[in-house]
Parts: structure tokens; C-alpha cells; sequence
């Protein structure tokens, strides 16, 4: 895709979100390279974290303590924002056929791969405006926040074929819920690393 058709079809996201779920699913991408493509963004995401860690004023260390190891380090953010993507992919899939929808693999990994790419460009932005403009920085964190969970919830209900966003909305939350337990032992995993590292 040529960058005329990326800023597109972000609009089209932002604005028209079920016709652009439909679009990105007619692609037909295939899926290891929808796999590689969701690693990609995964790194750098991980990359913009760690710029994001390194500016502004010096964290307070009691603060630091707070911080689970497994998100004071890129690298191992950048293993735990993958596995927590191919759990969201996978679960999201499971739990949606099992309420009577029609969602595939590849469907939904195409449709939470470009909402990485989304989301990359809105930490990018972020890095910029927390220098420059503080409280747009907030207000761009709440409104992304907001607005990138109904996109999450259209494209649930797009690739399984609901027609109901009550229904789509029920698949998140039993999602959610599933995935706190795979998401648990990936973080013991890693800190479990960590420790044993140090």
C-alpha cells in the first residue's frame, strides 16, 4: 500500500469504520505475513515506548518500583505487547464463533494489525505533544482511548458478521476476561525472566 491509500484508509477508519473493516478484510492478506506484519508494529510500538520512557523530567523512583519489571524494560514490553496481541487475536476469534459468529484467523489478525499501525502513529504524535502541548497530549490519550475502543468493538461485529453491537460488545468483555489469565502467565513468565537475570 502506497501512503495515499494508508491516509485513506486511517480516515475511513476514524470516520466510516464498519466499511473500512470491510475493505482491509477484502484484502485477503496472507497470514504469515499478517504475523510478521503484527511483530513489526509490536517492535515498534516497543521502540516508541522506550523513547517515550527516556523524555521529559526523570521519573520518581518510588514510582519506578510500581512499575511491573516486565514494563520497565523495551524489550521485554515489546515480547509482552506480541503475546498479549496473538492472545487478543486468538481469543477474540474463539469467543465470537462460540456466540455465532462467523470471524477466521486471518480476518481478525488483519483488522488488529492495522489498528497497531493506528496506534503507532498516535504514539508517535504523543511524543511530540508532550513536549510541546502537555494538555493536548491528555486530551489526544482520552479521545483515542475512546474512540479506538468503538472502532475495536465495529470491527468485532464487522468480521463476525453480528449486525449487533451488543453482541460484538459481549465478545470484548468475555475476551477481556479470558485473556487476563493468558496475559497473568505471560507477565509471571517475564518477571519470572527478570529475576532470574538479576
Amino acid at each position: 500500500m502506497n501512503t495515499k491509500l494508508l491516509s485513506d484508509l486511517a480516515r475511513q477508519t476514524l470516520f466510516s469504520p464498519r466499511a473500512a473493516a470491510d475493505r482491509i478484510m477484502a484484502l485477503w492478506l496472507p497470514r504469515n505475513w499478517l504475523w510478521m506484519a503484527l511483530a513489526l508494529m509490536s517492535v515498534l510500538n516497543g521502540i516508541v515506548y522506550s523513547l517515550s520512557m527516556h523524555m521529559g523530567a526523570e521519573p520518581d523512583p518510588e514510582a519506578v518500583q510500581m512499575i511491573p519489571p516486565a514494563f520497565q524494560s523495551p524489550a521485554l514490553f515489546t515480547l509482552f505487547l506480541f503475546g498479549a496481541l496473538v492472545i487478543t487475536v486468538l481469543t477474540l476469534t474463539w469467543v465470537g464463533r462460540s456466540l455465532g459468529g462467523s470471524g477466521q484467523v486471518p480476518q481478525i489478525l488483519a483488522l488488529l494489525t492495522w489498528l497497531q499501525v493506528l496506534r503507532l502513529a498516535v504514539q508517535l504524535a504523543l511524543l511530540v505533544l508532550v513536549v510541546a502541548l502537555p494538555f493536548a497530549a491528555l486530551a489526544l490519550v482520552m479521545v483515542a482511548s475512546v474512540w479506538g475502543l468503538i472502532i475495536l468493538v465495529t470491527f468485532i461485529d464487522r468480521a463476525h458478521g453480528f449486525n449487533n453491537i451488543f453482541k460484538s460488545v459481549a465478545v470484548l468483555a468475555l475476551a477481556v476476561l479470558a485473556m487476563v489469565v493468558g496475559l497473568s502467565a505471560i507477565l509471571s513468565v517475564l518477571v519470572a525472566a527478570v529475576m532470574g537475570g538479576a
